[in-house]
């Protein structure tokens, strides 16, 4: 196996470091590999965002429209201080080499997953049960 290259935040972990998790702040400080942020990750993030402010302005969601903006700010604002990672063939062909096994996980883990084989990267997550099914490393920082 090669050696890990960096780190590729999951959306659990991302979601983490827009809340401020002390600990994963302090795990994120004391790397000196690179740290990238998937973007499968950003697409989940910002669905859900879009998804949350629809049903803050039909009234049908427990914050009020003015609060789903500034959670949406507050993410774009958080995107700002990581390098993306665009979803690759070199993902897709590692994706799509996974087994139907591992696939039961989740589509989007499984893309994640296949974007940190792609590139080395030991994916950052709460998730570790998953990430481990598919055949990642995987580490999480929300733990001392």
């Amino acid at each position: 196996m090669p050696p890990n290259e960096g780190f590729l935040l999951d959306t659990n972990t991302f979601r983490e470091v827009t809340t401020g998790n002390l600990t994963v702040l302090r795990y994120w400080q004391a790397t000196n590999l690179p740290i990238l942020l998937s973007s499968v990750a950003v697409e989940e993030v910002l669905t859900g965002l879009m998804a949350s402010l629809n049903r803050a302005r039909s009234g049908k969601f427990p914050v009020s429209v003015p609060q789903a903006h500034a959670s949406l700010i507050n993410i774009i604002e958080t995107l700002k201080h990581f390098p993306v990672l665009t979803y690759s063939d070199d993902a897709e062909t590692a994706f799509r080499g996974l087994g139907a096994t591992a696939k039961r996980v989740g589509t989007q883990d499984c893309r994640i997953a296949a974007q940190a084989m792609a590139h080395h990267l030991t994916v950052v997550t709460r998730n570790l049960q998953d990430f481990e099914r598919i055949g990642v490393l995987c580490v999480d920082w929300t733990v001392q």
